[in-house]
This record gives structure tokens, sequence and C-alpha cells, in this order.
């Protein structure tokens, strides 16, 4: 399967890793690009026991890439995980707007069937606007013709 993980941060990198060893073809994509060419040297961000063994073992079986664009990453993916940051804001809400703008970047660049799971740690009813997010963005899509 192929599956693309937007976020490098402990949630990301850790199961897309993992879903990699696993034998599936993984691409994370990751806006920091000092962060993403670390990682295509095998050098993890940040520490769990063995990542980086992994990661460097991943990448050298080709099931394993690293990239700063949505649009790669999402190329030809089955499956896309949104494992991005949700700080939390003063009145102790989660901040979306990262999520929300991975949904767009979705929508607008998502060229066929494709399974989005939130993994990112968001309240209850964040899918349906996920949902709702890459919906208008294919329907404006759609509507220019594409």
């Amino acid at each position: 399967m192929r599956i693309a993980v937007v976020g490098t941060g402990y949630v990301g990198l850790v199961s897309g890793t993992c879903l990699a060893e696993v034998g599936h073809s993984v691409t994370c994509v990751d806006l920091d690009e000092r962060k993403i060419n670390k990682l295509k040297q095998g050098i993890s961000p940040i520490y769990e026991p063995g990542l980086d063994a992994l990661i460097r073992q991943n990448i050298g079986h080709e099931r394993l890439k690293f990239t700063k664009s949505i649009e790669d990453g999402l190329k030809s993916a089955d499956v896309a995980f949104i494992a991005v940051g949700t700080p939390e804001g003063e009145d102790g809400s989660a901040d979306l707007s990262y999520v929300k703008a991975v949904a767009k970047s979705i929508g607008e660049t998502c060229q066929g069937n494709l399974l989005v799971i939130v993994k990112s740690t968001v309240p209850v009813g964040t899918c349906d606007l996920v949902d709702e997010t890459i919906q208008n963005e294919l329907k404006i899509q759609s509507d220019c013709g594409f």
C-alpha cells in the first residue's frame, strides 16, 4: 500500500517508519526543509529507541521517503495520515489550523480515491471538519475544470 504521512513529529514519524517497516511504501511530508534534509540522511529529529536504525533501513529498502511537497507525498497514495500538531490555545482548546491547512491541501491536490485518516490529537467532530474542507476544495477544483 502507498501511504502519505503529513507531519514528521513524534506521531507522524514513528507511525510512518513503522508502516514502512511492515512493508508499505511511505512518504512523509513536512514543511520544515531542514528536518526533511536530516531525515533523508537517516537522522531523526526526535528520540525513540531504535528509530534512527529503522529510518535508515527503510530508506535503504526504498520503502520510506521524505519530502517537503504535499503534492509529491500524495502522488499515487492510497492512504493519507494527517499527523500535524494541534497546540493548545490560551483557552485550552486545540488549535486546528494545521489540520485544516492539510485538509485544504489534500482537497487541492487529490487525484483519485484517497482514504484520509486523522492521527492528530483532535476534539470530537474534527473529522467532519476535515471531510468538509476536503470536499469544498474538490468542488472548487472541479468547478475550475480539473
